[in-house]
């Protein structure tokens, strides 16, 4: 595992997940250009328009996971809660939704992670009004989950990383491995997930061949 800071924010990989990350983004952006390719062939020029407007507005990111970590990293750092839980929605809805019953519980162990994430930088952030805000528009939400019980006297604490309770969830390693898990489950989904598409990539890199061989 490996970690990287860019001013504030921070990104990671995974040594074992990364080559087939690259290789399934590769795919992806290549299948994109030969759609486009195509749309320019045919002259669909307002298809087109279209494609690049969908593919900027893209929140799957190309199913490229260090791009989606980076967008939920980009809510967190500017307190964009309602952004955040919309975002993780979306995904839920979109790939989580579609797994087998027995994947749902670390589905919700991220999502509980992904909010303690977000609790532990506003408070290291000195930002109360956002540590007390997540609690009073979550409220309904988490009392009655065991797992939250404890965390609603969090704002209420001077020094929460140095509460028993609290600690670990200050320490770097509570982070890394948060975002690492995050990163490897995002990562062994979207492979599972692209056996077709890689099919739909030879159909297309046969067009593509056809297209070439013809000009």
């Amino acid at each position: 595992m490996t970690s990287t800071r860019t001013g504030n924010r921070k990104s990671f990989s995974s040594p074992c997940l990364c080559i087939a990350d690259v290789r399934m983004a590769s795919a992806v952006e290549r299948t994109d250009d030969l759609v486009r390719e195509y749309l320019i062939y045919r002259g669909f020029t307002s298809a087109l328009k279209h494609l690049d407007t969908d593919i900027k507005a893209d929140k799957e990111k190309g199913f490229r996971v260090d791009k989606i970590i980076d967008q939920l990293h980009q809510f967190i750092q500017s307190f964009d809660l309602a952004g955040l839980k919309e975002y993780w929605s979306y995904l839920d809805h979109r790939f989580f939704s579609r797994l087998e019953d027995v994947y749902r519980p670390t589905v919700n162990k991220l999502r509980t992670s992904l909010f303690r994430y977000y609790l532990v930088f506003s408070v290291q952030s000195k930002n109360l009004e956002k540590t007390q805000e997540f609690f009073q528009k979550q409220a309904v939400d988490l009392q009655g989950q065991a797992e939250w019980r404890d965390w609603f006297i969090l704002p209420f604490i001077s020094a929460p990383e140095q509460n028993p309770s609290f600690s670990p969830y200050f320490s770097r390693q509570w982070a890394d491995t948060f975002l690492v898990s995050l990163h490897n489950f995002l990562s062994v989904l979207f492979r599972c997930m692209h056996i077709l598409p890689v099919l739909y990539l030879r159909t297309f890199q046969g067009w593509n061949l056809y297209l070439l061989s013809s000009n």
